[in-house]
């Protein structure tokens, strides 16, 4: 018996099954214009096995030795993600408008996995760490909260500059996590205040970008500033600022800068409630990205209401379970690391919904574990691979307890 929580391994296996029948479905444009050498089916099959080994070996890992090693891996991949971003601006591959892979990683998902751990781990760490920081010369308390601000920051600030939206998720996150860690109230709101003033100052800056890019284009330019290292601050300005996002999407006629959004609404409109059924989707084959950002809007054309309320209730289901697992441990590490890791997987998913069915900006943010990637699905199941350590961990120690 490979052990963990009965309840996780079915949400698992279920969206493990669900990633597989709709990647299949949503990738035949792929497979028909041959992009690639490889199936994309078996390409997207292959990283979830590999996946699934790396599950295994992470959950065997935290069975077999002290749970509190998890640190180590989060420190390997905090460190390495942090890297290989400062190397991104220099070695990194140019995708869809932004550099997001070195190598052939994405160090981006080692950010995510690393940030949530080590966060977790300094805010469950005893005060006698934060005395050896003699350059923070106050409380300890104010110490630790420096030292989360810093590290905090180290990811999101080079993260924000290739892809504000996952950025967002961490900083959002990280602040829930400290929430649920029970920091001082009038630290978040300090932290959040000057996050807001921020904030104003960015949209400020984008709004004048927009307004000189509005000019250069009267003027018969391009509506485009090169800014370099900031390249992506227009890619911002015309998400936020684009006056054509006052119309509505079925007032508007189709072209590539909308193509997304208007061929998600045509597939979950083409749903008629309950699906088209499995590999019937009419969409897959005009919606870009409909395998990897917009599997969502698939699953709903094909699925139905019910099919995509089911999968987003699984998420959920995968939260409430964690949390309820995190109950049972005296621990104070397992304890938040069952509430963090579940709860960066559900924004993430909220997100993608989001985008999918236009309750929010277009942003490219993939559906975890069920679209198509590599990266994301390695650092999704190695997520999974922990949940389930934890989860052995806790209803073990639950057990003895109960032997008493």
């Amino acid at each position: 018996m490979m052990g963990g929580d009965n309840w996780l391994w079915g949400i698992y296996l279920i969206l493990f099954f669900i990633s597989i029948v709709e990647i299949a479905s949503a990738s035949s444009r792929l497979a028909y214009q041959q992009v690639t050498n490889d199936n994309p089916l078996m390409r997207h099959t292959m990283f979830l096995v590999v996946g699934f080994f790396c599950l295994v070996l992470t959950l065997q890992t935290l069975s077999s030795i002290r749970t509190s090693y998890v640190t180590g891996l989060g420190a390997l991949a905090y460190v390495g993600g942090v890297i290989l971003m400062c190397l991104l601006p220099i070695f990194g591959r140019r995708v869809n408008g932004a550099t997001r892979d070195i190598f052939g990683i994405q160090p981006v998902e080692f950010c995510k996995v690393g940030l949530i751990i080590m966060l977790c781990a300094t805010l469950t760490a005893k005060n006698e760490v934060f005395t050896r920081f003699s350059f923070f010369r106050t409380k300890t308390e104010v110490r630790r909260y420096w030292f989360l601000l810093i590290m905090i920051g180290l990811v999101v600030a080079p993260i924000a500059l290739q892809n504000l939206s996952t950025a967002l998720i961490l900083g959002i996150v990280s602040l829930a996590i400290m929430f649920l860690a029970k920091v001082r109230a009038s630290y978040l709101l300090k932290t959040i205040g000057v996050l807001s003033v921020a904030a104003a100052i960015f949209l400020a800056m984008l709004f004048m970008l927009h307004k000189f890019n509005e000019s250069n284009e009267t003027a018969g330019n391009a509506h485009h500033t090169e800014l370099g290292l900031f390249d992506r601050a227009n890619t911002w300005e015309h998400r936020i600022f684009d006056n054509r996002n006052d119309v509505p999407l079925w007032q508007q006629s189709i072209n590539d800068e909308n193509r997304q959004e208007m061929c998600a609404h045509m597939a979950i409109a083409n749903s008629n409630v309950v699906g088209r059924f499995i590999g019937e989707s009419q969409m897959r084959d005009h919606l870009p990205e409909a395998y990897s950002d917009y599997i969502y809007a698939i699953i709903f054309e094909e699925m139905g209401v019910e099919g995509a309320a089911i999968v987003m209730l699984l998420y959920f289901i995968l939260l409430w379970r964690c949390y309820r697992l995190s109950l049972k441990t005296t621990d104070p590490l397992k304890r938040l690391l069952m509430i963090s890791i579940p709860l960066l997987i559900v924004v993430q998913a909220l997100i993608h919904m989001g985008v999918c069915t236009d309750a929010m900006f277009v942003t490219g943010q993939p559906l975890p574990l069920i679209s198509r990637g590599g990266m994301s699905i390695l650092a999704t199941s190695a997520c999974f691979g922990i949940l389930f350590g934890l989860s052995h961990s806790i209803l073990k120690e639950e057990a003895a307890r109960n032997q008493q």
